[in-house]
């Protein structure tokens, strides 16, 4: 299912810009370049190069997809990943067995190595601008707008139900652009392209994020996304961006 991830690296670097991030910071991958060890090295390199204090913020735009969990964190007994470039739809043993989906256990893992990196006064933002699940069929304009995301499960097989283990803090502001129940629809703007509706939102609502309280902001979000979206789709948040701080960065 063909999505326009691509084409929210523009905006969301305009926006970026005008928050006071320098271009020279600012690091993209798309299509074929964003295969998972192109984004977990690129991660790796924000972490290396992150200092005490500093603002971070990432951003997904492209397909997410339920993936059984093996760890027993998850209520739902399924883990929320990112698809990369290279990440295949179904489990088939011995040929693809999920390890290029980027699981929300090794973001997480990434995330809290960042945390100790930018320390508590340090800005972590993740946007993650996919659905968890829903509608894998693209229609024309009038129709189905295309979907970020499939309804398709990757379950891999395991021998017994895995033991409850206590969820891991959110030490950052995590963002998404649905519930893990719900579809994201792309937005048809009136320039002819596609957008990612939370990425659309974002820029459009042209918001002063290093003055502002981050509550506001996702307020802002929040319900313009509502506005947005011609489908039920609520913007799912939680955690902030510093123990430190209100702002956004």
């Amino acid at each position: 299912m063909q999505i326009h991830g691509e084409n929210d690296i523009s905006i969301i670097s305009s926006i970026l810009l005008e928050q006071g991030f320098l271009e020279e910071n600012i690091t993209s991958l798309s299509n074929e370049t964003a295969t998972k060890q192109a984004i977990v090295a690129s991660l790796n390199d924000v972490r290396e190069k992150a200092q005490r204090g500093d603002a971070i913020y990432i951003h997904f735009s492209g397909h997410g997809q339920q993936v059984t969990d093996l760890d027993g964190d998850e209520d739902d007994h399924f883990d929320e990943a990112w698809v990369p470039y290279d990440a295949a739809k179904r489990y088939e043993s011995g040929v693809y067995e999920g390890q290029n989906h980027i699981l929300d256990d090794e973001l997480n893992l990434f995330l809290n190595g960042l945390r100790a990196k930018v320390g508590p006064q340090g800005k972590i933002v993740v946007v993650s601008d996919a659905c968890h699940s829903g509608s894998g069929s693209r229609g024309s304009i009038d129709d189905d707008l295309p979907v970020r995301g499939t309804n398709e499960r990757f379950i891999i097989p395991i021998a017994g139900p895995n033991v409850k283990k206590k969820e891991a803090p959110v030490n950052w502001l995590y963002v998404g652009a649905c519930k893990p129940y719900q579809t994201n629809h792309e937005y048809y703007s009136s320039d002819g392209q596609f957008y990612g509706s939370l990425s659309f939102v974002i820029v459009d609502s042209r918001q002063d994020m290093v003055n502002s309280s981050y509550k506001d902001i996702l307020d802002i979000w929040r319900s313009r996304l509502a506005l947005l979206s011609r489908y039920p789709q609520d913007m799912d948040d939680e955690g902030r961006p510093s123990k430190r701080s209100n702002s956004m960065f």
